[in-house]
């Protein structure tokens, strides 16, 4: 005999499922790759920056990821009919964990706007800003009851209608993803494979030590996804190297480290 029992289904859900599939017309390949972060580990760590180094390692991927998106525009083209939408600015969108009022935890977006304009320090303090935030602060828009009564074929509808412009998509969801998905994996490899409508997306899995003939290494395990409609593989490796190379150098800190 078969045993089970019911639980309801919980309405924020769907919110998510909506989100899930503004954009199921992308084609997404997939690269996931570690970094030796043994140098902006040191570096951060002689700052005594009064933060927890989960944050103070983060701040530092995000401004590795804005740079390498602001010198590979491309990895965020937004097409539109016959056009591609090429942006300048940079708009992180970044997933928060907080709790409702219902004490359910529910993942909540925060955006890092013209991220490739912000020192380290600044992309620190508004993300340290953005961790401590509840859900209502974070949730500036909510949906009315009526819309999240309809049916789920009409809710995405007029999702995509209201941000089928890049401009409107942007505003509202930013124009590349980061996840810390895999984060509280420790001391063992392990990718986390981020999915959403973007056109790039970028998630942090674990981080781990090993030992070579220069003696104990971090390292951290990455992934990047791409939108293989707007680009083949050559931009993608290109952003990757330029990435990689931002973070293993440890360049962004390297001023602040001698001033």
């Amino acid at each position: 005999m078969n045993k089970y029992h019911l639980k309801p289904w919980l309405p924020y859900r769907d919110t998510i499922a909506d989100f899930l599939n503004l954009r199921p017309d992308r084609n997404m390949a997939h690269a996931n790759f570690e970094v030796d972060i043994s140098k902006m580990t040191a570096i951060i760590a002689e700052r005594n920056i009064r933060v927890h180094s989960t944050l103070s390692h983060l701040a530092y991927l995000l401004w590795c990821y804005a740079q390498a998106i602001k010198q590979h525009p491309e990895m965020q083209w937004m097409k539109y009919k016959k056009q591609l939408f090429v942006f300048d600015d940079v708009d992180i969108s970044m997933i928060f964990e907080k709790t409702s009022s219902e004490n359910h935890k529910v993942p909540a977006p925060y955006i890092f706007r013209a991220a490739q304009n912000k020192s380290y320090d600044e992309l620190l303090k508004e993300l340290v800003i953005a961790n401590n935030k509840t859900l209502d602060e974070l949730q500036l828009r909510k949906k009315s009851s009526i819309f999240k009564a309809l049916p789920e074929f009409m809710r995405l509808f007029i999702l995509r209608r209201a941000l089928r412009h890049p401009l409107k998509w942007k505003e509202a969801l930013g124009t590349v993803a980061f996840t810390t998905l895999g984060m509280t994996i420790r001391n063992r490899r392990f990718w986390a494979i981020p999915i959403g409508p973007y056109g790039c997306m970028l998630a942090a899995g674990s981080s781990y030590s090993y030992k070579d003939e220069s003696g104990s290494r971090n390292g951290w395990c990455l992934t990047f996804n791409f939108d293989h409609n707007l680009n083949d593989g050559g931009p993608a490796i290109r952003f990757g190297r330029t990435f990689i190379q931002l973070l293993e150098s440890a360049e962004g800190l390297i001023g602040k480290e001698s001033e």
